[in-house]
């Protein structure tokens, strides 16, 4: 009967064993799915951020565009006011 016996408690230490490997794997995991989640957060984070930059950029984009379109119009009126000025002065002799 000893070798029953052995036999029994060899199993029953891999059994416990089976145990303890399943216990520890089912931490790791829902440290795992923590660490996923902290993750989603922070991309949604980023993903709205650069939406946000996005946005900003086509604004500013729009921004730069008028005023150089501003500018052109003003260099070009003051390239017709200098060149009137300047008829005016071989008019009167300056």
């Amino acid at each position: 009967m000893e070798p029953e016996n052995h036999t029994l408690r060899l199993l029953q230490e891999i059994r416990d064993e089976v145990r303890r490997s399943s216990d520890k794997s089912e931490v790791r995991f829902e440290k795992m799915d923590l660490r996923f989640e902290k993750m989603d957060q922070r991309f949604e984070i980023l993903e709205t951020t650069l939406k946000d930059l996005a946005g900003q950029m086509v604004m500013l984009a729009r921004g730069i565009k008028v005023a150089l379109e501003h500018r052109t119009d003003v260099d070009a009126r003051l390239g017709e006011a200098e060149r009137r000025l300047s008829d005016l002065e071989k008019r009167v002799g300056h």
